[in-house]
This record gives C-alpha cells, structure tokens and sequence, in this order.
C-alpha cells in the first residue's frame, strides 16, 4: 500500500468518495429547496425577504 502525505492512498480515496457523496447529496438538496420556494411563490405566500427573515 502506497502512502500520499503519510496517508495510506485507500485512506485518502475514502475520504474523497465521501466528499464526493456528500456534494451530491447537497445538489439534490439544494434542488429540493428551490422546488420549495417555487410552490410558496405559486401561492402568493413568498416573499424573499420574509422567507430569509423567518429562517
């Protein structure tokens, strides 16, 4: 096993895969949001402003 930096390489591409999970799962959370604040603009009940100010 080769070392990188003094981390063992299956090391190192363990945490680049999580990395790399956890930016997916961030996209499809962040689409998510957007879908939210679509449906709430659709119902007249969205404002920017307010919805930052609630959160």
């Amino acid at each position: 096993m080769s070392d990188v930096g003094g981390i063992a390489a299956d090391r190192l591409k363990s945490f680049v895969e999580r990395i790399e999970r956890l930016e997916e799962e961030k996209r499809g959370l962040q689409e998510d949001i957007k879908e939210v604040y679509a449906e709430a603009k659709g119902t007249g009940l969205y404002s920017p402003h307010s919805t930052v100010v609630c959160m």
